[in-house]
């Protein structure tokens, strides 16, 4: 059985029938989430890093990396009627699969625009353009052709040919956001973005078409008990639909705080810690947890397999990492004198 699993994943991967990459910390690299989500920061940039590694389980490990800088670069302090912030980010992906090294390098230009729309709350569109390389290694692959008595022979013609190991292409996205802040500590986030909107051809071995891709997300911290309270909870919500292909992520995060931050000054940061689960319907259970300290935020989270393919994984999943960093190009607030 776990012999076919790997030979059904070789042949995904070398066809290039896959669907976008995803984190189960989804709401790192807010640019690959919504491009709308480009320089809506109380910042003036952030950088944020998500690595997964998963399905090590089965002997065919993929590894998926993403950095992304964004900046706000007309930043209004305070908003002005008629005038929007300009939010500019730029970010790289690479997921790389199975015995044929199948990978996909993905670099990505975003554009948004920032207006107050009504008190404490903000509205942004985004624009993304995306160039994009998928790609294979045919030389690691076995073939037919070099079993020879029954016998594999590694130095045996393959007698395969392929016209080209790479296919290049330009991809656009876009997406609408809202940011309100009810209150000092509620603060609710949701938007919604479309991918592909072009519907590139991505496969090396036909001219398959790059489906469409919906995205809705909501994001809602509230404190726990009085609005003073520095306990909160933060639900959040994912839907992804991509061709036949559906994802749901539904959990929450339990915040404790253990410093509040400053409206007064960049030097005295909100210092807390985030622990709590998602649920990625039908496939798997997400333990979740981060440490957000000055300006760095560190994120760790590990897929538990609950579908099908559990008995293949033995309920093993996916490993990932994140670290984030926001920061100022320059204090213009008052720093705190020791006393």
């Amino acid at each position: 059985m776990q012999y076919l699993l790997i030979i059904v994943l070789v042949f995904i991967s070398m066809l290039g029938f896959s669907q976008d990459i995803h984190f189960s910390q989804f709401d790192v690299n807010v640019t690959s989430l919504n491009p709308a989500h480009t320089g809506v920061i109380q910042r003036d940039f952030r950088v944020a890093n998500n690595y997964r590694n998963q399905w090590g389980s089965v002997g065919l490990p993929y590894s998926t990396f993403s950095v992304a800088y964004d900046m706000n670069i007309l930043k209004q302090k305070p908003f002005k009627k008629g005038l929007s912030d300009v939010g500019v980010g730029l970010s790289f992906s690479q997921d790389r699969a199975g015995v044929s090294k199948w990978s996909q390098n993905q670099f990505n230009l975003s554009l948004s625009a920032i207006q107050e729309v009504a008190k404490n709350t903000k509205m942004s569109l985004g624009l993304q353009t995306s160039y994009a390389q998928n790609s294979l290694q045919v030389d690691a692959l076995s073939w037919d052709n070099q079993f020879v008595n029954n016998e594999y022979d590694a130095e045996a013609p393959t007698r395969e040919s392929f016209a080209s190991t790479a296919k290049t292409y330009i991809d656009l996205s876009g997406g609408i956001l809202l940011e309100s802040r009810i209150a000092a500590n509620q603060i609710f986030t949701g938007g919604v973005a479309y991918f592909h909107i072009n519907k590139p051809a991505y496969t090396m071995f036909s001219n398959d078409k790059l489906s469409s891709k919906l995205v809705v997300h909501a994001t809602y911290e509230t404190p726990i008990g009085n609005s003073l309270s520095m306990r909160r909870i933060v639900p959040k919500f994912m839907y992804a639909r991509q061709g036949k292909h559906n994802e749901i992520v539904l959990g929450a995060l339990y915040r404790s705080v253990m410093k509040e931050s400053s409206s007064h000054t960049t030097f005295a940061n909100e210092t807390y810690i985030d622990f709590g689960a998602y649920y990625r319907f039908n496939d798997a259970l997400i333990i979740v947890g981060a440490f957000d300290y000055k300006n760095f935020r560190f994120g760790l989270s590990y897929d538990t397999n609950v579908s099908k393919f559990q008995s293949a994984t033995r309920g093993r999943g996916g490993f990932e990492v994140s670290l984030t960093y926001k920061g100022f190009l320059a204090d213009n607030r008052t720093k705190l004198k020791k006393t």
